[in-house]
């Protein structure tokens, strides 16, 4: 039982499958068909809505609308010409698939079928020969009236005429063109077509359109009754958006074919005229199209010339309106006046400042006005202005005294311009003046203190002079009294020197302890004030100009193994080692061998004198052209703040009641001028706890022995 369900329903899907593809195949076969479908179409002579062209294809209005559905649906279209009524013949016996153009009756749709949305709507109209008088239908009554044959206004002409119980002989022809030439032969009075014939052709045959106009009616594309159904539900499907769309191929073809210029047939006489014409009516518009733009462009041209000459005058006149503004009211004199002396124009300062209007000053000469006859000082100005007007350029500036209307004398300094006429003679002299009044004053005032300055300078020299004299004099007495005192002082110590030696040498006889004791104070004393009378003495000379020193050759070793030998007692004394280092390279020197001495001598028993222990060096360097003699020591130093005033007179490094070193402390400050007055510098270098180093620079040949 299973196996029977089982093969029945093996069999029942192979029939399934069977008659899918059966579907499948003749679904095929339609589609191919639809794809490649002949449709016929049916052609007559009813310009502009169907007819045949120049080229003998078909045009019109139904056939840019029948090929662009036949575009969109994949059809082959084939055109059958023939008259109207074969048309129709053909649609009836199936001999076509439509036919365009054919209104609507109740008649027709027992034998045709229509689709719903017509493709135009027209008017019959009766079109009559030029100057026939027809104008209304009553005018139709007896005349002879031409219509398509089996149209729709043959039927409705004969209602119509029979309605007005017109008399009318109806001829009824296959084609539009065969109404119109009968009726432009005379065989008939008029022709009854649509508007759209009419109105294309009726000029051509010499007909105009009457009053006469009635039944419009709707045109479609008709099919034989119960076939080809399809190709009208494709052609409504089409027509309805193409007829919205302005822009469709149905408006664009109505356009075409409604607007067409009627060709009207003229004499050859009249296209000559007309082509001459035209010719002419183009040339003129040419010629005035460019005469217009040649005027626009020179009338543009002129008028930016113009805009620029107004903006050059305006910049003019605001240049002329700033300068006189700057010209009236500048800060300085500007006068106008002509080569013979007369004024011409004096600027707002200048009538402010000498006190004459502008009406008051004109025309005047300038001597007499703003010039004086003579100047304060008694110079006579009349010649000086009749040479300006001869020669003005000889005075571009010159300085006189001028005066005010209220009398005044003023001092102006003028610069002169002078300028020409086309023919090179003196038009006129420009004057610009700077009130210098003032200035003058303070010259004066200047030149006054000044002399008076100088004067007292004068003075000042003779007293100084005076005083000069008198110190001069003053220091000759101090001098004269110093080598007096000296002498008369100087005396009597080497006196108590030389007998307190004596007496120590026990020449006069023996001295106990207290008696040597007492003696050599004596001597030390008298030593110390005569060592200080000579300071005295040295230091007075040299600031006086009147210490001379004796430049002599000496070899400078030996001078400097003398001098460490005078103080080697004083160092052994003291326990200090005296140390000599002198370069190989030292020898010969030329200045004065005793100032020398004295001042390394100086330098050498200060060195003793404050070092407690260690040792003295003194070593001399070549160094070129001159000579470096240092004297070292390991001493107490020198304070940072106590070397500014070392080399003062009478300056004591220890100065305080603590002192415990003699010294005149004029050491220093005798030698640093004995140095100077050599040709030679001397500095020192110290720190404080640390020793000092005192350094000479001698030149090799004394330089300064003043």
């Amino acid at each position: 039982m299973a196996k029977k369900w089982r093969a029945d329903s093996a069999g029942r899907i192979k029939f399934l499958i069977a008659i899918m593809l059966l579907a499948m195949s003749v679904a095929g076969i339609q589609s191919a068909a639809a794809g490649n479908r002949l449709v016929t179409v049916g052609v007559y002579e009813n310009s502009p809505k169907i007819f045949t062209d120049e080229s003998g294809k078909p045009a019109g209005v139904f056939i840019d609308v029948i090929e662009n559905i036949a575009q969109a649906e994949g059809w082959n279209l084939r055109y059958v010409s023939g008259t109207w009524g074969e048309g129709l013949d053909r649609l009836k016996n199936g001999e076509i698939d439509l036919m365009p153009d054919v209104a609507y009756t109740p008649a027709r749709e027992e034998i045709y079928a229509f689709h719903r949305t017509p493709v135009l709507s027209s008017w019959y109209q009766v079109y009559a020969r030029k100057g026939s008088g027809i104008r209304s239908i009553l005018d139709l009554s007896g005349k002879r009236i031409v219509v398509l044959e089996r149209s729709v206004q043959q039927d409705a002409f004969a209602r119509l005429s029979g309605g007005f119980g017109l008399n009318a002989t109806i001829i009824s022809l296959a084609d539009y063109r065969a109404t119109f030439e009968l009726v432009a032969r005379g065989e008939a009075d008029a022709a009854v077509a649509n508007r759209f014939y009419g109105l294309r052709h009726a000029a051509q045959f010499g007909l105009e359109d009457t009053a006469v106009m009635f039944e419009p009616s709707d045109l479609f594309f008709a099919a034989k009754k119960g076939e080809n159904g399809d190709l009208l539900s494709a052609i409504d499907a089409r027509l309805v958006p193409m007829k919205k769309d302005p822009g469709s191929i149905y408006h664009q073809s109505l356009k075409r074919w409604t607007m067409e210029k009627i060709a009207v047939m003229l004499p050859g006489w009249i296209r000559i005229a007309c082509f001459l014409t035209g010719g002419i009516i183009l040339f003129i518009t040419i010629w005035s199209f460019l005469l217009k733009r040649q005027i626009k462009a020179r009338t543009r041209d002129l008028s930016e010339r113009n805009e620029k000459i107004v903006a050059a005058n305006r910049a003019l006149a605001s240049s002329e309106r700033k300068y006189r503004e700057l010209l009236e009211h500048a800060n300085s004199i500007i006068l106008h006046w002509t080569s013979d002396g007369r004024i011409t124009f004096l600027n707002e300062f200048g009538q402010r400042f000498f006190g004459f209007s502008q009406t008051e000053i004109v025309g005047r000469h300038v001597v007499g006005t703003i010039v004086p006859d003579v100047e304060s000082g008694g110079r006579d100005l009349k010649p000086l202005m009749d040479k300006i007007c001869v020669d003005p350029k000889a005075f571009e500036r010159n300085v006189n005294e001028n005066i005010r209307r209220n009398g005044e004398r003023v001092w102006i300094s003028w610069t002169n311009k002078v300028y020409f006429d086309d023919n090179g003679r003196i038009e006129g002299i420009l004057s610009i003046g700077t009130d210098i009044t003032e200035q003058r004053r303070v010259e004066e005032e200047l030149r006054r203190l000044n002399l008076e300055l100088e004067q007292r300078v004068a003075q000042r020299t003779v007293d100084l002079a005076a005083a000069r004299d008198r110190a001069e004099s003053a220091d000759r007495l101090k001098s004269a009294f110093l080598a007096v005192m000296s002498h008369e002082l100087r005396t009597p110590l080497n006196s108590i020197i030389g007998f307190t030696g004596i007496l120590l040498q026990e020449l006069a006889g023996p001295l106990n302890p207290e008696q040597r004791k007492q003696m050599g104070m004596v001597q030390a004393s008298a030593r110390h004030l005569l060592a200080l009378i000579n300071d005295v003495l040295d230091i007075s000379k040299i600031e006086a100009g009147q210490l001379d020193l004796f430049p002599t050759s000496f070899d400078l070793k030996s001078s400097m193994e003398k001098s460490i030998a005078l103080v080697t007692p004083l160092a052994e004394k003291k326990g200090i080692d005296l140390k000599l280092d002198i370069a190989e390279n030292v020898d010969a020197v030329t200045m004065d061998q005793r100032r020398l001495e004295q001042v390394i001598i100086n330098l050498l028993n200060n060195a003793v004198k404050f070092t407690e222990k260690g040792y003295v060096l003194l070593s001399c360097r070549n160094d070129n052209d001159h000579y470096a003699v240092s004297v070292s020591d390991t001493g107490i130093g020198i304070r940072d703040e106590a070397i500014p005033a070392l080399f003062q007179p009478f300056h004591q490094v220890d100065n305080g009641l603590t002192r415990k070193h003699e010294g005149t402390g004029l050491g220093l400050s005798i030698s640093k001028k004995l140095i100077e007055m050599m040709g030679g510098t001397i500095k020192v270098q110290s720190q404080w706890g640390k020793g000092s180093t005192f350094t000479i620079r001698l030149p090799k040949g004394m330089m300064n022995a003043e």
